[in-house]
């Protein structure tokens, strides 16, 4: 008997060094299928770009996450985010709940192929993302920053 999708999910998000708390409630947030949009439209421009060549890209896939993830404000005070993995079966799946642990690998283990890591990741509050997506000859990260809330006189 195999394992179910969600299974298999949880096992390769433990793999990359994640802790795994379950499916958020996220009817009042954006799909996967709509961050996934925002990081890969025909339009979209990377904030940083890893080249395939690069002897050690996962490990700098891993820090340029970690960067653009920490200066959108995507970890909640307790380190937990949403995370959606692209290949490998699980893209009908919605989002897991995930927390941070230094010692993950996300590009290494959340692929679509060798060298090709695909996942987005959003914050719990839907407001800021981050995607990582492999393009022909580069691995691209994109985020989309905080929209700032407007007050008075704005």
């Amino acid at each position: 008997m195999s394992a179910s999708p969600e299974d298999s999910r949880r096992l390769l998000l433990e793999a990359a060094g994640l802790t795994v708390l379950g499916t958020p409630d996220a009817t009042d947030l954006p799909s996967p299928g709509e961050v996934w949009l925002s990081v890969s439209g025909f339009l979209v421009e990377p904030d940083a770009t890893v080249a395939l060549s690069t002897p050690d890209w996962a490990a700098r896939v891993d820090e340029h996450w970690l960067r653009l993830s920490r200066e959108s404000g995507l970890f909640a005070p307790d380190g937990t985010f949403l995370i959606h993995v692209g290949g490998r079966g699980m893209g009908r799946l919605g989002w897991a709940l995930v927390r941070w642990e230094g010692d993950a690998h996300l590009a290494a283990h959340l692929t679509d192929g060798p060298q090709q890591p695909e996942f987005v990741t959003m914050a719990r509050d839907g407001r800021t993302s981050c995607g990582v997506t492999t393009e022909e000859y580069d691995i691209w990260l994109v985020r989309s920053a905080p929209v700032p809330e407007e007050g008075p006189g704005s």
